[in-house]
């Protein structure tokens, strides 16, 4: 007499087998997006150094993709694993991807929080502050032609990142040992700061005299809640530190 399952005990197997996979699916489900998110992070590394070569090699990098990278600096043009291209945003100087909602912002945010990136440039810094004798004269003056302070930054301004720097006449100090702290609209022109320097230097003409000692007082760009936004890019600039930095003849 042949011997098999019955069909209880073949719906018990069943039932078990069907209880372990659900039990199973979740960590699977884990490991399916962990692996994802470290394929994305792989690529942006790799278009983070293509675009680091690049730069260094023909200046800056003006494409929202990677088509000008491919086959010189990259062997291809990747694609993310939720099968969006990567995105090259160069007033941010990241690269990065949509993220599993394959979108760019949340609902009622300004950007995505499960978008993956990668900075290719150094972080947003204040470097250098310079007085400019423009007239010659060896004072800090407006007497002819005004005097003028030129700020270095680390990187290529964004136009948002200029205005939030620039327009609100608190966001830069100077702060004197002669006087009491002046804020950059006590002593300098704010209105439309002139860009130079590949877009890396801000120049305000002043027009107050002897409002600063070159090589003494010290500017400090106060960033607000720690931070410069650029909110015209997909993800904000979280990476300038409010810091004093001596202001120096040129």
């Amino acid at each position: 007499m042949k011997k098999g399952f019955t069909l209880i005990e073949l719906l018990v197997v069943i039932t078990i087998i069907a209880i372990l996979a659900g039990a199973a699916l979740p960590y699977v489900q884990n490991y399916v997006d962990e692996s994802r998110q470290a394929k994305a992070k792989s690529d942006l590394d790799e278009i983070a150094r293509a675009l680091i070569v690049y730069e260094s090699r023909e200046g800056a990098y003006n494409k929202a993709d990677v088509s000008d990278l491919t086959g010189r600096y990259l062997d291809r043009s990747p694609i993310d694993p939720w099968g969006v291209p990567y995105i090259v945003a160069t007033e941010s100087g990241i690269v990065y991807s949509k993220g599993p909602d394959r979108k760019d912002t949340d609902e009622g945010e300004e950007y995505a929080y499960d978008n993956i990136e990668v900075s290719y440039v150094p972080p947003l810094a204040l470097v250098s502050v310079k007085w400019v004798d423009k007239n010659k004269s060896g004072a800090v003056d407006t007497q002819n032609v005004p005097d003028e302070l030129h700020l270095s930054f680390s990187r290529k301004l964004g136009s948002e990142t200029i205005n939030n720097i620039g327009d609100v006449s608190s966001k830069i100090l100077v702060s004197s040992t002669t006087s009491d702290v002046l804020t950059l609209a006590d002593i300098a022109t704010t209105t439309d700061p002139r860009v130079v320097g590949n877009g890396k230097i801000l120049v305000y003409a002043l027009d107050q005299d002897n409002c600063f000692i070159a090589g003494q007082d010290t500017l400090t760009v106060i960033a607000e809640h720690g931070t410069i936004v650029d909110t015209a890019s997909p993800t904000p600039n979280f990476c300038l530190a409010s810091q004093a930095v001596r202001i120096l003849p040129q």
